[in-house]
């Protein structure tokens, strides 16, 4: 187990109830995509690109988007992991004491944000499979998640889930649509 993971601080974390996977959507390269996922989170945002301050504030005044977001205080996962030079890598994202900002759904419920560690896989699952590095890592984060926090492994989700479970349609397919859910929940309990 990274020793980042093992090592966090322990101090002031949330009860947590279950742990919510994401997928990027955007390609994993050869080097650190984490930081861009940051960045954006953090960032003013139009129409899900994002721009400055200034441009922010003229647009808006002058109605020229559909989709206003300003900055997040920090990224909305408490991690995310990625292939940087074919080497399953974790970054720490929120800390465990914040609620995260990944899996709420408006006019229906915030609960998946305070009650859900929000975990990202850098990659499209929707157009490839997830590579086996990134499957087994998840895994191993996954259980080490569940050990610490007494998470069954019913309550370990992916992102398209949500909707399912609050009554909703479903808005997403993260973390793609070639994460088989099923079968990461049926691994959980065995040793790779």
């Amino acid at each position: 187990m990274p020793y980042s993971v093992l090592n966090m601080d322990t101090s002031n974390e949330r009860k947590w109830q279950g742990i919510c996977w994401h997928h990027s959507a955007s390609p994993d390269r050869v080097t650190r995509d984490w930081d861009g996922i940051v960045k954006y989170h953090t960032s003013y945002r139009i129409d899900f690109n994002t721009v400055g301050k200034e441009e922010f504030e003229r647009r808006i005044k002058n109605n020229e988007g559909k989709y206003f977001q300003t900055p997040w205080k920090a990224v909305g996962y408490h991690g995310g992991i990625e292939l940087v030079e074919g080497i399953p890598t974790l970054y720490l994202g929120r800390p465990l004491s914040e609620i995260g900002a990944h899996a709420g759904v408006k006019g229906a419920s915030n609960r998946f944000n305070t009650e859900y560690i929000g975990m990202c896989a850098v990659g499209n699952y929707d157009i490839g499979p997830v590579p086996n590095p990134i499957w087994k890592f998840a895994l191993a984060i996954t259980r080490h998640l569940m050990e610490r926090f007494n998470i069954p492994k019913t309550h370990v989700i992916g992102h398209r889930e949500v909707y399912d479970l609050l009554g909703v349609p479903r808005q997403k397919t993260c973390p793609g649509k070639f994460w088989d859910l099923e079968n990461f929940r049926n691994v959980l309990n065995a040793k790779e």
